[in-house]
Order: structure tokens, then C-alpha cells, then sequence
């Protein structure tokens, strides 16, 4: 019995071996992708609001949005849009505040430091929203939860941890 059907053909280093492997087009993991989606969301009302784009601003929130502040009855966008509409000239964040992500320290505007999905179209994003001077930080933590629709990532929720916080950060 012959084993030359079992013997392996062996490269020869002087020959070059090209292999093809198919290239695929990778979408961005749900986590990233969802990280982007709200950065961009959240930085797309601040920008709305500098400019007293109301209609902008709230586009963020899903209809049936809620707001529950730490010692308060939860309130609804159709309850706040009132206030926001007449009071839109004092929301206006400082040209400094932007959206980011950023795990560690603490910073001015909307810092978010966790992001998690629930499922494939939920998500808890944890931040803190508030300004830094010096090593100082003062603001309120936040978690929000958010679900994919059709239209793209929208808020649902927004708990206000904390009020008037203040962090002393050695960064």
C-alpha cells in the first residue's frame, strides 16, 4: 500500500503562497453603532437649543417621553414642551458643552462615562450633565434609556440622578 496519498505538499520558501480570503463588509457593532447614534443625537439638541430650535430640541424624545428628577412626580414632554417653549432663550448651553464619551474624570457638558444594551433596541446611557472649573465639577448625574425606532435612536426616558452634585476631580 502506497502512502503517497497521504503525504502533504510542502511549501517551498522561495515560492511566494498567496492566499485570498474574502474581504466582508463588517457593520459596526450594536454597541458602537449605538454609542454614535446618541452622541450625535444628544450634540444635534444642544446645537438646537443654542440656536432656540425648539421643535429640534425635542425631536430627541419619543412622544411618550418621561422626566423624573429625584423627589418629584415623573413629568411628561407633553407637560415640560410649555415651559421649554416659553423658556427656550434661558436653556441655551454655553458654546463649550458637547455631547462625548468619556469613561473616566469628569468634563463640561454631557459626559458619558457607560453605555449598555438592554437588547437589541434598548439602551442605558449613564452621564453626567454639568459644567467643570478648575477641578470642581458641579451637575447632576443622569440615566437615560433610549430605543431604536425607525427614525433612529430616541430618548425615553430621563432620570435625574442627582442634583446640584459637586465632584472634586484631581484630572
Amino acid at each position: 500500500m502506497s502512502n503517497a496519498c497521504c503525504k502533504r505538499k510542502r511549501l517551498h520558501p522561495s515560492k511566494p503562497f498567496l492566499v485570498f480570503l474574502p474581504i466582508l463588509l463588517v457593520a459596526a457593532p450594536p454597541l458602537d453603532e449605538a454609542r454614535k447614534s446618541i452622541l450625535a443625537a444628544y450634540n444635534q439638541s444642544l446645537d438646537a437649543l443654542r440656536k432656540g430650535d425648539v421643535d429640534i430640541a425635542l425631536s430627541i424624545d419619543t412622544d411618550d417621553w418621561t422626566s423624573i428628577t429625584v423627589g418629584q412626580k415623573p413629568r411628561t414632554k407633553q407637560e415640560l414642551e410649555p415651559f421649554i417653549r416659553r423658556d427656550i432663550a434661558s436653556l441655551k448651553p454655553p458654546p463649550s458643552w458637547s455631547a462625548t464619551f468619556q469613561p473616566t474624570g469628569t468634563t463640561t457638558g454631557i459626559q458619558i462615562y457607560e453605555i449598555t444594551l438592554k437588547d437589541a433596541s434598548t439602551a442605558i446611557v449613564l452621564c453626567l450633565v454639568g459644567n467643570k472649573a478648575k477641578n470642581v465639577w458641579t451637575g447632576s448625574h443622569v440615566r437615560d434609556t433610549w430605543i431604536k425606532t425607525p427614525a433612529g435612536w430616541k430618548r425615553r426616558m430621563h432620570e435625574k440622578l442627582t442634583i446640584n452634585e459637586r465632584i472634586v476631580d484631581s484630572q
